[in-house]
């Protein structure tokens, strides 16, 4: 949970935001409002796995390929394609663990 303000603030400290499968959750509109929210570079997607599975897997095993689901969702509250996410959040993630260097 937590408030756009707060998700800044964490963004303000050149911390990241991350979002799991309650963005997809019926109760999810305020995490859906923060994702469409905070600069599309300064977060990830990510699976609480085994838990927190997305809609329409709630109540199952969370797997990272429902990663997809949180990407797809997030595209949506922002009005923007799901390769705007996935190009951004590759990148993000790319930067973060320092893959390419």
């Amino acid at each position: 949970g937590g408030t756009v303000e707060q998700a800044n603030e964490v963004i303000g400290l050149d911390h990241l935001v991350s979002f799991t499968g309650i963005v997809t959750f019926k109760n999810g509109a305020a995490v859906r409002d923060i994702a469409a929210q905070i600069p599309l570079w300064k977060f990830m997607v990510e699976t609480d796995c085994p838990y927190l599975a997305p809609v329409p897997f709630r109540g199952k095993r969370c797997e990272p390929a429902h990663t997809r689901i949180v990407a797809e969702t997030i595209a949506a509250a922002r009005g923007i394609s799901l390769d705007d996410v996935a190009a951004m959040t590759t990148q993000t993630a790319q930067e973060f663990f320092r893959f390419n260097r």
